[in-house]
């Protein structure tokens, strides 16, 4: 069965434009929607797989950006959420996943990365736009560990294959992703284990029973 996307974003041009990339990759829009409000209701009315939202809706009820998230994230867990912006700051884009958020993509990108997107999160996988992931990676260098937060199921397979030996070249090559991509899911799985140098992390993750 075709993958279900609802599409929200006030803009009539990414609408039309969104869901015209989306068809294109054989993904269904099963709903559009221009401000917050109007995308819980169709969520309630519609089934899907995935949401993709832009972050900030103009709406007369303060009920986007933040809330929306945790509002859908709470309400349909079993939905995936991606976030569609401009906004490029660290924190801001660090919350948006903290918040449930799995993708996140840059409104500048070409609109056919929405169905890339789409799938990704619907197979489980976080995905970031390269521009964002840039961002992400820079503030990472001064980002602090978060010991004792569980890995997600790709951290922990990065970090398996990282550890029997596997460059980030070949597991990116393997999974078919950036470097990147793999580059910051290793780097977040060890800022979750309290881990901040490759050459102690093969003998903290076998200690720990990790592989």
């Amino acid at each position: 069965m075709p993958l279900k996307v609802i599409l929200a974003d006030d803009h009539p041009l990414v609408l039309v434009g969104g869901r015209l990339a989306l068809e294109n990759a054989h993904i269904d829009v099963v709903a559009t929607a221009k401000a917050a409000d109007e995308l819980l209701s169709v969520l309630a009315e519609h089934e899907c797989n995935v949401v993709i939202t832009d972050f900030l809706m103009p709406s007369d009820r303060q009920d986007d950006g933040f809330p929306l998230l945790e509002k859908i994230t709470k309400d349909y867990p079993h939905v995936a959420l991606v976030v569609l912006t401009m906004i490029n700051r660290p924190a801001a884009l660090q919350s948006m996943l903290n918040r449930g958020a799995r993708g996140i993509v840059d409104k500048r990108a070409p609109m056919d990365e929405l169905a890339t997107a789409a799938r990704a999160v619907h197979d489980g996988e976080t995905y970031l736009s390269e521009t964002l992931l840039d961002i992400l990676n820079e503030a990472d260098e001064t980002s602090v560990a978060m010991p004792g937060t569980p890995l997600s199921a790709r951290e922990a397979e990065v970090i398996r294959m990282f550890v029997n030996g596997m460059s980030l070249q070949r597991i990116a090559d393997q999974e078919g992703k950036s470097v990147k991509t793999i580059s910051r899911q290793k780097r977040d799985a060890m800022r979750k284990l309290g881990v901040d140098h490759d050459t102690v992390l093969g003998d903290f993750v076998r200690d720990h029973g990790l592989i």
